[in-house]
């Protein structure tokens, strides 16, 4: 994608990277369940010094995705067609965003370059790429109108994710550009085909953008570091404590620990909590 930009770039164009992040976020549980998932934006070739300044506003909140309420006491049938409807009202959201972005540019964009006035007071004819878009996996899901509990990357099964694949076992990676001719014959078969893939039907605004998305900076600290490989290396140390007798000892000194600052000591051992939330996740 880089190599293409750079091609169609003329001496005196500046490449202008987007970062993109989004995170829906659980508000309150007292007065109902509200939610909100806002989109922040950024350019990616600005300074550091100036990033860092919390006075220049170099991140800005570009919009609010919709959540869709909760589906009480309404018949079946309008229940399954609920999920269909609902990506079709994200979709529509993030096309109105992202539109100068896709293959289908404003005629007076000149194939995706603008007329840009600059801080210096010059105007440039800046071209804009979708650089970065920052999110959890599960919001990728969403995002892309892809299953939940599948690989954004590759057409790994679900009873293998998470295992060691050596080179010549690689999955195939995914090709957004099929989902994208599928989604736009609009047929049963494509529709059959796209479902067999873990994929939902219908357009999808990030397969028109002239990118390979898959290929994007995706970091997610969450569930990659956090509940991923931190839960398989823990699940790994306790089998081998156990192995050699040792879980015991361990335990008692999980609950040795003194309080600190607003850490509250332990009263259970580390393989009784059911559930890590609040100080605990501390």
């Amino acid at each position: 994608m880089l190599i293409e930009v750079k091609a169609t770039l003329r001496l005196g164009d500046t490449l202008v990277p987007l970062i993109f992040m989004s995170d829906r976020t659980h508000l309150s549980n007292f007065a109902g369940d509200k939610n909100e998932w806002p989109v922040y934006m950024r350019i990616g070739n600005l300074s550091a010094k100036i990033c860092q300044m919390p006075s220049t506003h170099t991140v800005v909140m570009v919009a609010l995705l919709p959540i869709p309420i909760k589906n009480r006491n309404i018949p079946q049938v309008w229940l399954d067609e609920q999920p269909q409807t609902n990506r079709e009202v994200l979709n529509e959201e993030l096309w109105q965003l992202l539109q100068p972005l896709t293959c289908k540019q404003n005629p007076n964009a000149k194939s995706g370059y603008y007329n840009v006035l600059c801080a210096d007071g010059n105007f440039r004819r800046c071209k804009l790429v979708l650089a970065v878009w920052i999110a959890d996996c599960p919001e990728y899901s969403d995002l892309h109108h892809l299953e939940r509990h599948v690989c954004f990357w590759c057409k790994c099964p679900k009873n293998e994710l998470g295992d060691y694949a050596p080179s010549e076992k690689l999955h195939p990676w995914r090709d957004h550009n099929i989902y994208r001719k599928l989604s736009d014959a609009k047929t049963k078969a494509a529709d059959a085909e796209l479902s067999s893939r873990r994929v939902h039907p219908g357009f999808n605004v990030f397969r028109h953008i002239p990118c390979i998305v898959s290929d994007r900076p995706k970091p997610d600290l969450l569930h990659t570091m956090q509940i991923g490989m931190l839960d398989h290396l823990q699940k790994w140390i306790f089998h081998f404590m156990k192995t050699h007798k040792r879980l015991d000892k361990y335990n008692a000194i999980w609950l040795s620990v003194p309080a600190y600052h607003d850490l509250t000591p332990k009263n259970k051992s580390f393989l009784e909590v059911s559930q890590w939330n609040g100080k605990k996740m501390k």
